[in-house]
């Protein structure tokens, strides 16, 4: 921590970065003679050689400043992530190809860094830097204008700029490892890079401490320091996993998992106890930054876990030919190979965009999340609560369109052994769910209307007039594809849709008129009359649905049949030839377009079965359009015909035959 204060607060980076290049090279020459031992380097080595302390210096460079701004702690927690652990996430989601626990290790680290990003309650930088941090380089001054503009932390900034550096070294170690084969060995290369790098950083040190206004301090504290930072950051880290990689049985994976918990685990420990939360410029702990440390340890301990043996039980699958029972063993039942998430957004995209309804909720959702995302950034820039309200309202109104979208898409799934007759009802769920939505917006808004219309509160027109134009005409590019769902009719998923468009519409449109009158005629009371005009209509639309998606879940019977329907089928089955009554007649809806039926005509023992199954067939589906009919036939004496039920109880199977008849729209 004392290093730390002292250099970056007091020197900029480019000068110290140089010292402690120049330092680890006075120490690496003449111990490892990088230069004159070992064999000699051809010129399009000594290329390559120049072009890696360049891009090292480039390294460090964005190390420094990163943790210029965000502090040693943070600095840590991203920039110590080991190279082999982000390799391994990066593969598996191009590649795909792993298992369920690399699938947990990238869950872990996208979580540890939005966390760090957006949760991390760390600004402790003095708003006033130019005076605070005067003895800073132009470049960091710079950095702190650039994160001005944009409204971030200094902290957020940082962990940009070493994510950055994270990216950069992982380049760095894969060309460092090919080359240090080429010319003799790490050591000798790593010497050759540390003179090269201070030769390198001199003119611009020298520039640097030039311009700026540091000075020494302390002729005694200056060594000092410089020593620890060259030792630990330069030297001790180095020779450290050299020797691991001499005498660890597997290296890359022990480093890769023990290094990065080590010092994330320590950096923790020692911030507690060192840093004074109350001191100014100090870095503390914040709970963004442990729940950071957890993802982030727990991440490289996944990623470097080896495959635990594969359960070598069975799954009974079925019986074979001569009557011995099959399985499949513990490998192929329960070890399941994940696929690539591009792959698998890429699958479900083109899913989306092959069906016209699921095409324009995608599309219109897409809208709604950019004008949602404009709005929220509007919002933090200019400190309107009215914005960000708003823009968690269109968020809202996403969730609902994520909702119709997913069962649009489910709807098209094929019938499986658990859900025989498909996922069609996901629509009419969906519908269902919609239309709750919008009663209890509706009364959200009636109640509150009435409230405001006694006593009406003072509206502030800045800013709304923009805000409702601007979503009137994002309603209006979503209001077309919802009312083609809506036209066609049944399809409760799309009318929920459209109901949300066009409640979203109406209310951008009373906005726009209430905005209007209040600034021209300041009446105050038209705000809440809108409202309470918009709940009905958002009742009054939306009760249909509500009703028609519900007696569907309850299996009532379709919309095109009714009590004198059903007489009217009774008196014409009973009036074909060879029928002596029917029981168990059974109508529902499965979905929009799609209707089932269930009947039991008891027929003359003398009549023609498949010609009774035939006209009953066709009586319901082109006179009634019934379209899935499932006709059971049966023949017994006459005389126990009277009562249905009570001839189903005394022969249950006798005498009966089953057909089933599925036509397609």
């Amino acid at each position: 921590m004392q290093v730390y204060r002292y250099f970056l607060h007091r020197y900029p980076c480019q000068t110290s970065t140089q010292d402690d290049f120049f330092s680890a090279s006075a120490v690496l020459l003449p111990t490892q003679k990088p230069f004159s031992s070992g064999r000699s380097i051809r010129k399009s080595l000594q290329v390559r050689i120049a072009q890696l302390a360049l891009f090292n210096t480039l390294v460090e460079i964005i190390w420094f400043y990163g943790i210029t701004f965000c502090g040693p702690f943070r600095s840590i927690l991203v920039f110590e992530q080991s190279p082999t652990v982000l390799l391994v996430a990066l593969m598996f989601l191009v590649n795909g190809g792993g298992n369920a626990a690399k699938m947990r290790g990238v869950f872990y680290l996208c979580v540890g860094w939005i966390v760090l990003f957006f949760m991390d309650s760390d600004a402790s930088n003095a708003p006033n830097h130019s005076e605070a941090y005067k003895h800073q380089s132009g470049l960091n001054h710079i950095f702190y204008h650039i994160l001005g503009w944009f409204g971030i932390s200094d902290h957020c900034g940082g962990v940009l700029l070493l994510m950055l550096a994270v990216i950069f070294r992982m380049v760095y170690d894969s060309n460092f490892r090919h080359l240090a084969v080429e010319i003799g060995g790490p050591k000798r290369l790593y010497a050759m890079i540390c003179v090269l790098s201070s030769m390198l950083l001199t003119p611009f040190a020298v520039l640097s401490l030039v311009l700026s206004s540091s000075s020494i301090g302390s002729y005694f504290e200056f060594p000092l320091l410089l020593f620890m930072s060259t030792a630990f950051v330069m030297i001790v880290d180095f020779y450290a996993e050299h020797i691991c990689f001499q005498h660890v049985a597997d290296p890359v994976m022990a480093i890769a998992r023990w290094s990065p918990i080590t010092m994330f685990l320590a950096s923790l420990l020692i911030t507690w106890l060192w840093v004074d939360g109350s001191a100014t410029g100090s870095h503390t702990i914040s709970a963004g930054s442990l729940i950071a440390v957890a993802c982030f340890c727990l991440a490289s301990y996944v990623f470097t876990s080896q495959d635990s043996p594969r359960s070598m039980g069975g799954h009974f699958i079925g019986i074979s030919e001569e009557g011995m029972p099959l399985y499949t063993h513990g490998e192929a039942f329960l070890h399941k190979t994940s696929r690539s998430l591009l792959h698998f957004f890429h699958e479900t995209i083109t899913e989306i965009l092959a069906n016209s309804d699921s095409r324009r909720i995608f599309w219109f959702l897409c809208a709604n999340l950019a004008f949602c995302g404009v709005e929220f950034l509007y919002g933090f820039l200019t400190n309107s609560l009215g914005l960000i309200s708003d823009g968690f309202h269109m968020l809202f109104d996403c969730s609902a369109l994520v909702m119709g979208l997913v069962a649009s898409v489910m709807a098209r799934w094929t019938a499986s052994r658990h859900f025989s007759y498909g996922y069609g009802r996901v629509e009419v769920l969906s519908g269902f769910i919609n239309a709750l939505f919008l009663i209890v917006i509706a009364m959200f808004i009636f109640l509150e209307a009435l409230e405001r219309l006694y006593d009406p509160p003072d509206v502030h027109t800045d800013k709304l007039l923009f805000v409702a134009v601007a979503g009137l005409l994002v309603n209006l590019f979503g209001i077309d594809g919802g009312d083609h769902g809506h036209s066609h009719g049944g399809n409760a998923n799309m009318q929920g849709v459209f109901l949300h468009v066009l409640a979203d519409t109406l209310g951008s449109v009373f906005v726009i008129a209430s905005t209007l009158l209040i600034q021209n005629f300041g009446w105050q009371w038209v705000d809440p009359l809108c409202s309470l005009i918009l709940s009905l209509l958002i009742l009054g639309s939306v009760i249909p649905l509500l009703k028609s998606s519900s007696s569907v879940l309850l299996q009532s019977i379709p919309d095109g049949l009714d009590e004198s329907s059903y007489e009217r089928i009774s008196n014409e089955i009973r009036a074909i030839d060879g029928v002596l009554d029917f029981s168990d007649f059974h109508c529902w809806q499965l979905k929009a377009g799609t209707n089932y039926c269930s009947i039991h005509i008891q027929a003359h023992p003398q009549s023609n079965e498949q010609l009774l199954r035939h006209q009953v067939q066709q009586l319901l589906l082109k006179r009634h359009q019934l379209k899935h009919i499932t006709v059971q036939v049966e023949k017994e004496n006459a005389l126990l015909l009277k009562s249905s039920d009570k001839f189903q109880q005394q022969n249950p199977n006798e005498n009966s035959t089953s057909f089933h008849l599925k036509i397609e729209n």
